[in-house]
Formats: C-alpha cells, structure tokens, sequence
C-alpha cells in the first residue's frame, strides 16, 4: 500500500464521519456533557456502520476505500 491509496482512504466519506465523530465527542467530554457524548456517539454509529457495509459490498473500480 502506497502513500496515495492511505491518503485517499483517509479522505473518504467514512473516515471523514469517524474523526468528526471522535472530535465531537472528545470535545463533549473535555467539556463534561457526557450525555451528550454519547448521543453524539449513538447518531454517528449507524451511519459509519451503514457506510462500511456498502464500501464492503461496492464493486466501484474508482472507490478509494475498496478492495478487490
């Protein structure tokens, strides 16, 4: 694996989901709003789960995040 295949996986829909999850929920706890830390992460748990099941199941020659 190349440096451009790390970069445009990291640059995908999925991974973009996941550091802002992590960032908002860092922040909410930092900021001692644990409840809203964890809705935070409740909301952002289905879609990250729902978009490794398509890139999973995707057979676009252009996703960055697939694998053949």
């Amino acid at each position: 694996m190349n440096v451009k295949e790390i970069a445009l996986q990291l640059c995908t829909c999925t991974w973009l989901e996941i550091i802002t999850c992590i960032g908002v929920t860092l922040y909410l706890v930092y900021d001692s709003e644990y409840y809203l830390a964890l809705i935070t992460i409740v909301v952002f748990s289905p879609l990250i789960a729902f978009h490794f099941a398509v890139s999973k199941t995707s057979n676009d020659e252009y996703c960055a995040s697939c694998r053949k």
